[in-house]
């Protein structure tokens, strides 16, 4: 019988991989066996009994593997409880418009695997750290640098979907 909980994601630069490792690691201080995973190293989500799927919203979507990774295993998905989370530069000024357009993102996965709850999270930027053209396109928005992720507000999350995926 599955008894894992999975928290899977896709990342550009690692700030989404960081997120999803302290919402492993939240989880398994309660106890939960957890395995934090990229969408692409998957192959088989039989060992899984719930989902946690995250993704950093690029140009106002989810990044492509992830959304291919539901889309792959939609099927298997819709049979165990799943929780998605987006992580975002935009989001870090919380509000209700800015967490609207965050929740869109999420749009097309939500119609394959509607989740039994969602987060999202402001993210990092590291302009030294990014390709040509992503800092390129930083400089035009003018986005801000920094560490904008809010660790208390992730692990109460995380706190809240073990309730709803795994209770004890």
């Amino acid at each position: 019988m599955a008894d894992r909980i999975l928290v899977a994601y896709a990342t550009r630069y690692g700030s989404t991989a960081e997120v999803a490792g302290a919402i492993g690691e939240e989880l398994r201080k309660a106890g939960v066996a957890v395995d934090v995973r990229p969408v692409n190293d998957l192959e088989d989500l039989s060992p899984y009994r719930a989902a946690i799927i995250g993704s950093p919203i690029y140009m106002g979507k989810w990044l492509p593997e992830s959304q291919v990774f539901i889309e792959r295993n939609q099927q298997i998905l819709r049979t165990i409880p799943v929780a998605y989370f987006a992580v975002g530069l935009t989001v870090s000024d919380g509000g209700p418009e800015t967490l609207r357009n965050a929740e869109a993102s999420m749009d097309q996965v939500r119609m394959l695997v509607n989740p039994v709850e969602i987060g999202i999270f402001p993210g990092k930027l590291e302009s030294d750290r990014l390709s040509f053209s992503d800092r390129t396109i930083t400089k035009l928005i003018r986005a801000k640098t920094g560490d904008f992720r809010n660790w208390e507000a992730v692990r109460a999350w995380a706190q809240t979907v073990r309730e709803k995926i795994a209770p004890a």
